[in-house]
């Protein structure tokens, strides 16, 4: 009976391992990430280029890295993180001593254009929101001939500096007032609906605002501040 019972002990403590081994990844000499199982995932975009929606679940730890660091005194978990609900497509990944996340894609998917030209709908959202309510809400510009006029005339209007937006917001000494974070107009795609283009919207005393595409500043006009809000 006893050794029954180690053999069953063994078998458990040799799936458990199995298991453990799935969900652990490492990484590839073409710097792709792979978990044991030979699903391989390459790196999409990182945070700032596109930002995630949704609860993330730890998957594994990458082989050869900390599993834990911090950053600012804040300690947290490194590795792969999957997103809860999501398609499966995607997987999150936290590096040590990075404040950055990086966001990788199943290899062997369709190529998937991450641009703004290729969203399929625009919302805005204010900074006292809550960012999930809006990630499948049907709300926003869903036209593509609207999307693509929003873009083109946006990206017609000259920067904020060029604007004299700052001098809105500029102290004698020099110093910014009442310039801040106003929203983030978000451009979400039907092939990954787990992520999504983010776009700052800043304003200057709350007289006029800026829009960031891309990396580049442009002026927005107030009309389209209120055309995103429509459903």
């Amino acid at each position: 009976m006893k050794k029954i019972v180690s053999i069953v002990l063994l078998i458990i403590l040799i799936l458990s391992g199995c298991s453990q081994n799935t969900s652990a990844f490492y990484k590839m000499d073409n710097g792709n990430i792979s978990n044991f199982l030979k699903e391989e995932y390459e790196l999409l975009a990182n945070e700032g280029v596109l930002t995630y929606f949704g609860e993330l679940e730890f998957q594994g730890s990458v082989e050869g890295e900390d599993k834990t660091s911090s950053h600012l005194g804040l300690a947290y978990q490194t590795g792969m993180f999957s997103i809860k609900d999501g398609n499966g497509n995607l997987l999150v990944r936290y590096l040590p001593d990075n404040e950055w996340y990086s966001i990788y894609r199943k290899v062997g998917l369709p190529e998937f254009d991450y641009s703004v030209e290729n969203c399929d709908r625009l919302e805005i959202v204010f900074k006292t929101d809550d960012v999930e309510n809006h990630s499948n809400c049907k709300k926003g510009m869903f036209n593509t001939e609207e999307i693509a006029y929003f873009l083109a005339d946006v990206r017609s209007q000259k920067s904020p500096k060029e604007a004299g937006l700052y001098d809105l917001v500029t102290k004698p000494n020099g110093i910014l007032e009442n310039c801040y974070l106003y929203a983030v107009v978000y451009g979400f795609f039907e092939e990954e609906p787990g992520v999504a283009v983010p776009m700052e919207v800043t304003s200057y005393n709350d007289k006029a605002y800026s829009i960031s595409i891309e990396g580049k500043e442009y002026v927005l006009p107030e009309t389209w501040i209120q055309k995103l809000q429509e459903n």
